[in-house]
């Protein structure tokens, strides 16, 4: 039987206090008159609707305002949250829910199954960047007032991560239709936005509800989320104390806050990765790239020693072509170096496609330094090939993207938990980072075969992707960037959660 079936049945919870949460105080006035807690970010949502919210640094918003049906604590265990407890069929295609009884959303309306059947019908039908986390949905039912269950064309190997993510995000269904989900979120969660005092793209403004089901999670009376253009604004923030945290990934930025004796959080494993993302595989906005030696003739005329030194300060230790992370069964060791700095390699690759040269335009970001992107465009000058970096303002960067506006991108992505999260996210048609809808067939038979495979087989299957990855050039890692979460401990305590590059809402807490 497949492992993650494993976790499928969990006790129904009586009063429930979620282990792991920040403090053990009752109320968002725990932490003292009037108490604030103001998180800095150089991203913001683009839509506040849990079925467009997306992942990664926008987890923290998302949470303020919607619960989960399930919770994942900062080791990564799954606890109840709105589910009390969930149970698989013996295909692993059924689950079924059994819900709390005294949750509300911030409208007033009362959560129950038929909430969650309408926000399951609204998430599988829409086009956000996490979508594909309920694929083959072929119904949801409310088999009794705060029962559901959910069947699925087939096993879902990462359902319950996912009922801990985007798909279990639980908004008013009075709210799913109409679009004011895209600027003011309706959830059953700890906190509610101050429309008068939210700026949009700027500052969001949430309160501490009243009636909150579960008060432990409310470790403030507000929480705002502040949007820097880069880091250094975001690093100045933290200096005149307008913002409690943020994480910066400049090594400038992140020694400047060192000095300056703010407390730097680092995940124990590599989470995000730099690097080239070639969506046009089949070369229909740069028709050079539909030849496979083009995009290998890329991987080789990148410096990644170089350009991790410039752009993080770190050294080679941390340099990858592999999108699995190092803590995945498909990584291995002999391929963390299948490319390196090779241009008399790359120039006979381009000479053999038969290519002198092209241009590409590449999206600019305050994600990147200066030194990087005139390392890349160095590099790839040396092989024919034109880089034009285009500024795209941050809040449009990610949408202009998975909007298929660019024929590549530099970019750091997350490896996110699972390896079958990673598939999901980068590799299928429908995928987010896939947004021109590239297919293989080999690697499509590979996708579909996992979800009845056993453990072994499923572990043999993502190597095989991850050397598909390698030896197609879809994406191309240089390097694993390392996380740094810079935390003013005289006003918050904080604490990191497993696999993710900031922490939970609910790992947050006053110092006082």
């Amino acid at each position: 039987m497949a492992r993650w079936k494993t976790a499928g049945i969990v006790l129904l919870a009586g009063a429930l206090t979620l282990a792991g949460c920040s403090g053990d105080s009752g109320s968002g006035s725990s932490g003292g008159a009037d108490s604030i807690l103001s998180i800095g970010s150089t991203t913001g949502p683009q839509s506040w609707d849990p079925a467009d919210i997306g992942d990664a640094n926008y987890k923290p918003y998302a949470q303020a305002a919607y619960d989960t049906l399930i919770l994942r604590q900062p080791d990564g265990e799954y606890v109840p949250m709105l589910a009390k407890s969930w149970e698989f069929s013996d295909d692993n295609r059924t689950i079924t829910l059994e819900l709390r009884d005294d949750v509300t959303f911030s409208d007033g309306a009362a959560f129950n199954a038929e909430a969650v059947v309408a926000n399951f019908e609204h998430f599988s039908s829409g086009t956000g960047p996490l979508n594909t986390q309920l694929t083959g949905l072929e119904s949801v039912e409310a088999t009794g007032e705060f029962t559901v269950t959910a069947t699925f064309a087939e096993p879902i190997p990462d359902l319950v991560y996912n009922l801990s993510d985007a798909a279990g995000r639980m908004a008013s269904p009075d709210s799913l239709d109409g679009g004011g989900l895209a600027t003011v979120p309706v959830g059953s969660g700890p906190y509610v936005m101050s429309e008068t005092d939210t700026v949009q793209g700027s500052v969001y403004t949430l309160t501490a509800r009243d009636d909150y089901w579960n008060p432990d999670l409310q470790e403030f009376d507000e929480v705002e989320f502040r949007v820097f253009e880069d880091e250094s604004a975001l690093f100045n923030a933290l200096r005149s104390g307008q913002i409690d945290a943020g994480n910066l990934t400049s090594p400038d930025t992140v020694q400047n806050a060192t000095a300056a004796g703010y407390t730097i959080l680092k995940p124990e494993a590599h989470i995000s990765w730099f690097g080239l993302i070639l969506f046009d595989r089949d070369g229909t906005m740069v028709p050079e790239l539909a030849d496979p030696r083009v995009r290998e003739a890329l991987a080789w005329a990148i410096d990644r020693e170089t350009l991790a030194s410039v752009t993080l300060g770190i050294d080679d230790g941390t340099i990858d072509t592999q999108m699995f992370n190092e803590g995945s069964p498909a990584w291995s060791s002999e391929l963390a170096d299948a490319y390196h700095y090779d241009v008399d390699k790359a120039k006979a690759l381009m000479a053999e496609a038969g290519v002198d040269g092209f241009t590409l335009t590449l999206p600019a970001s305050g994600l990147f330094t200066q030194g990087m992107m005139t390392g890349v465009q160095n590099n790839l000058a040396e092989i024919g090939v034109d880089v034009v970096w285009e500024d795209v303002p941050s809040q449009a960067f990610i949408s202009d993207m998975l909007g298929g506006k660019y024929a590549a991108s530099v970019m750091v992505l997350g490896a996110v938990p699972t390896d079958w999260s990673v598939v999901q996210n980068y590799l299928t048609p429908t995928s987010a980072w896939n947004p021109l809808g590239t297919t293989n067939d080999d690697l499509q038979a590979l996708i579909d075969a996992i979800p009845g495979e056993t453990d072994d087989e499923r572990e043999a299957s993502f190597r095989e992707i991850n050397q598909f990855v390698i030896d197609n050039n879809w994406f191309q890692p240089w390097f694993w960037a390392e996380e740094n979460f810079a935390v003013n401990e005289d006003t918050v305590k904080v604490e990191l959660q497993l696999q993710q590059n900031v922490p939970s809402i609910y790992n947050y807490s006053p110092a006082a």
